[in-house]
């Protein structure tokens, strides 16, 4: 039992550090800053909210990934965040990528789709596989 959960959290481990190798690396080569990324955390509670926003604002890293992608706690409303999205870029591409639950991936896709016949914003949406 002991073995299996040392896997699960080097796994975890793993998996993190790719990521956030990922989210410097993207941050890093985007110098013209057209990319705009954000980090959700759907398990942790929102206490950490205002520290994380003030050590954001001041220092321009994020306390929880280590990068300067700024994490957000709780589900976000995706409706909500695609339509600021589209309001902020009016007549952009705006490419959404994706890897998850598959349920997710169908109802991004479809928000997507349907932001797409209503604006003049275009979302492209990509299910990613790791």
């Amino acid at each position: 039992m002991e073995e299996q959960a040392d896997s699960v959290t080097d796994t975890s481990r793993t998996s993190d550090v790719r990521s956030k190798g990922v989210m410097n690396e993207v941050a890093e080569l985007d110098q013209r800053g057209v990319i705009e990324m954000h980090n959700y955390l759907t398990s942790v509670y929102e206490d950490i909210t205002m520290v994380q926003a003030l050590n954001h604002a001041k220092n321009g890293v994020d306390i929880v990934s280590g990068t300067r992608v700024r994490t957000h706690f709780a589900r976000p409303k995706w409706k909500n965040v695609l339509s600021k999205l589209s309001s902020k870029h009016c007549n952009a591409r705006i490419g959404l990528f994706y890897c998850g639950a598959p349920v997710l991936a169908k109802e991004l896709s479809k928000l997507c789709y349907e932001l797409n016949q209503r604006g003049s914003t275009k979302f492209e949406f990509h299910k990613e596989h790791f």
